[in-house]
């Protein structure tokens, strides 16, 4: 009853407010990592989906560092300080600028760029100031983004990538360890039973 009460005074309350009921909703569920509701807010106001067990910068919006349409899969690791790009200025116009396709620019009439979803899968680490181009439509499983990266292009499941642009530098585990990680699906599992495994998946890739 306390959280639909703080979910009601959220969505109703002005501006200033939002972020103290946000951090208090926040703590009644458990933190970042586990609370059901913070994570409604952000798809429900933001088109951020974020999965169970992440936590970090997929939950900044104070600099718009995560646009709408961008998928977080289950016990992600993300920096507060990465930054997210959907879309690029038009390259074939005459001119870059934002006259062409920003309504803000007080030309046309609604946004004309395209903004391709960004799916990232479950267990990526992206480091602190990596950044996402627009081209990038998927990070894979248990891939590893290096700090200060700039990724240009889909990354690999379970590839670590660093650099500007970014690129592969090694995996993490080979095919037959990645296989059996895959199979174990142990990302769909909450807090609790992963507990419980712990013991089992560390022992499927020793």
């Amino acid at each position: 009853m306390k959280i639909k009460i703080l979910l009601f005074f959220y969505r109703n309350s002005f501006k200033k407010f939002r972020p103290y009921i946000l951090r208090k909703i926040t703590r009644l569920e458990g933190g970042q990592m586990y609370s059901k509701s913070l994570r409604k807010i952000y798809y429900e106001k933001y088109g951020v989906l974020v999965g169970y067990g992440s936590y970090g910068g997929c939950f900044d919006k104070t600099n718009n560092n995560i646009p709408a349409q961008v998928e977080f899969g289950n016990w992600c690791s993300i920096a507060p300080t990465i930054r997210i790009h959907r879309a690029n200025h038009p390259l074939r116009n005459f001119t870059t600028h934002p006259l062409l396709y920003n309504p803000l620019a007080g030309y046309v009439e609604k946004d004309l760029l395209d903004r391709p979803k960004l799916v990232i899968g479950h267990d990526v680490w992206l480091g602190e100031f990596s950044t996402i181009l627009p081209n990038v439509n998927s990070i894979g499983n248990g891939a590893i983004v290096g700090a200060s990266s700039v990724v240009t292009k889909d990354v690999e499941p379970y590839s670590i990538v660093v650099g500007n642009p970014a690129k592969k530098i090694g995996m993490r585990f080979n095919q037959n360890e990645i296989e059996k990680l895959e199979s174990s699906k142990w990302w769909e599992l909450e807090r609790d039973e992963l507990v419980n495994k712990i013991d089992y998946l560390s022992k499927l890739i020793n």
